[in-house]
């Protein structure tokens, strides 16, 4: 039976299409929470998360495409990975009873948390001292060896992302800086990658009979108008402002989620 407490779905999804808006990434590292502590499976929530993060995930890479700020070449490489890790995570994810996967994802969240909270201190330690980062803009030509290297990158995002449904944001970050990619660069490809994260596991985790089209209209129906109208709204609020604001909550977040799922 349908449970009314779902209505609240389209809101948490606008909400969390805003914050993918300003921070970049799928958003499944807060709608598979969200949907868990909803009591639904976390199964079925890995699968609403991927299904949720296609459209917005899709309209940034197809932004980022016609600002140049993807390596489509590389891109690939890692999606055809990702591609494969997420079917196997999606096939792990299955047979792994409901209550361990919850606390599974809640001790994941917990883990997450650390090097946010890393990154959030050493910004706030740079922008103190006035230091700044110097961008290499050198790229890596994907030959041989390379090639194997990246595609371990997209396969280990793509894991993630089928077991978690946290997208795999990190692995393929990751691997992008390792091969020299300058920031934009980064940013692009690796929401680009996330496509094939999102598609993958769709087809995965229907023919598993894990997918619910109910609840991805749900969320997903807030998230792209979050994700639409996030960078109007965004746009009024001074950008140092948001930086100092979100991470932390993001940060808060993540250890109130955790804790909630593993002593669930």
């Amino acid at each position: 039976m349908f449970d009314f407490n779902l209505i609240l779905l389209p809101l948490f999804g606008f909400i969390i299409g805003l914050l993918v808006t300003t921070l970049g990434g799928g958003g499944g590292s807060l709608y598979v929470p969200i949907l868990t502590l909803f009591g639904v499976t976390p199964q079925v929530a890995v699968a609403t998360s991927l299904a949720t993060v296609l459209p917005t995930t899709a309209a940034g890479a197809y932004s980022h495409h016609r600002m140049g700020n993807i390596d489509v070449r590389t891109g690939l490489i890692l999606g055809v990975g990702g591609i494969i890790g997420t079917l196997i995570g999606a096939y792990i994810a299955n047979m792994i009873p409901p209550y361990i996967l919850k606390k599974l994802l809640g001790v994941l969240l917990l883990v997450t948390a650390v090097p946010m909270i890393r990154r959030f201190l050493n910004e706030r330690k740079d922008a103190k001292t006035g230091a700044r980062k110097k961008e290499n803009e050198k790229t890596d030509t994907l030959t041989g060896p390379k090639r194997i290297i990246a595609s371990f990158f997209g396969v280990a995002g793509g894991i993630l992302a089928g077991i978690f449904g946290l997208s795999g944001t990190g692995p393929v970050t990751a691997g992008l800086y390792s091969l020299g990619l300058p920031t934009l660069m980064v940013v692009g490809t690796t929401i680009f990658v996330l496509v094939f994260n999102s598609v993958a596991g769709i087809g995965g985790y229907f023919l598993l009979g894990r997918f619910d089209l109910t609840l991805t209209l749900l969320l997903g129906s807030g998230a792209v108008i979050g994700a639409l109208l996030g960078p109007k709204l965004l746009g009024r609020i001074d950008r140092g402002v948001i930086e100092k604001f979100i991470p932390p909550v993001l940060i808060l977040i993540s250890i109130i989620f955790g804790l909630s799922l593993v002593v669930s």
